[in-house]
């Protein structure tokens, strides 16, 4: 099966062909481990859940964060490497918003635990549970006309279950809420497996940027393609 690679967004200059050849090698690199694994070179163990995002709204010039709404979602916790409990691990939260800007057009939003400073905030970290640390989108996005990170911080559980505060950072700035991240009833090993993740799955004025997100663009294509459906 021929990876399916998204769009590049936009250029990385004059390094594009550079940075264009280097991922292609990262998707014959993690499509290969991802067949000899037989699953996600990374988070392959996780749950997915029915969740709702409650955007509060704002003027961040991105349709999906600026109009008030209870958006119907799925998102998956899951391990980085695939360390068992109680063993620490990178650990993930994946968010989709399906049909977010369309028929078949969802936002995708991938974090992992990472610091919280400018610095920090593109540094992974490790946790033992997913209600504890702090989740960073780890690489930029352009958000409206800005650049900034997208987070999420675990708080309260409410009555339905877990819940994460969804947060946008500039650069050098800190954290915002923009929503509130209800998730409900999980999903069995099965379907939530079956998930297919993407960050460049995303519009609304959220668009990944940078030359490290090109690599990662070739990369999830290699892995995706590589593992059995």
């Amino acid at each position: 099966m021929a990876p399916e690679v998204p769009p590049a967004r936009r250029s990385a200059g004059v390094m594009t062909p550079v940075v264009e050849g280097a991922g292609a090698g990262a998707a014959a690199v993690f499509g290969a481990l991802s067949a000899a694994r037989r699953r996600r070179v990374f988070h392959p163990r996780g749950t997915a859940y029915d969740a709702t995002l409650v955007v509060h709204g704002g003027g961040r010039g991105a349709a999906l964060l600026d109009e008030p709404a209870r958006r119907p979602c799925v998102v998956r916790l899951s391990r980085g490497i695939g360390l068992r409990e109680p063993l620490p691990d990178i650990l993930g939260v994946a968010l989709r918003v399906p049909d977010a800007y369309g028929p078949g057009a969802h936002q995708d939003l991938l974090m992992t635990t990472a610091g919280e400073g400018p610095v920090l905030r593109s540094v992974f970290g490790l946790a033992r549970s997913p209600d504890r640390g702090h989740y960073s989108s780890v690489l930029p996005y352009r958000i409206g006309d800005g650049h900034a990170h997208v987070g999420a911080r675990p708080v309260a559980p409410g009555p339905s279950g877990p819940r994460f505060s969804l947060e946008v950072a500039p650069p050098l700035g800190h954290w915002q809420e923009v929503a509130l991240l209800e998730l409900g009833r999980p999903w069995d090993d099965a379907a939530s497996d079956a998930l297919r993740f993407n960050p460049f799955f995303t519009g609304g004025g959220i668009e990944p940027v940078g030359a490290l997100q090109t690599l990662r663009r070739r990369a999830y294509a290699g892995s995706q393609a590589a593992r059995p459906q």
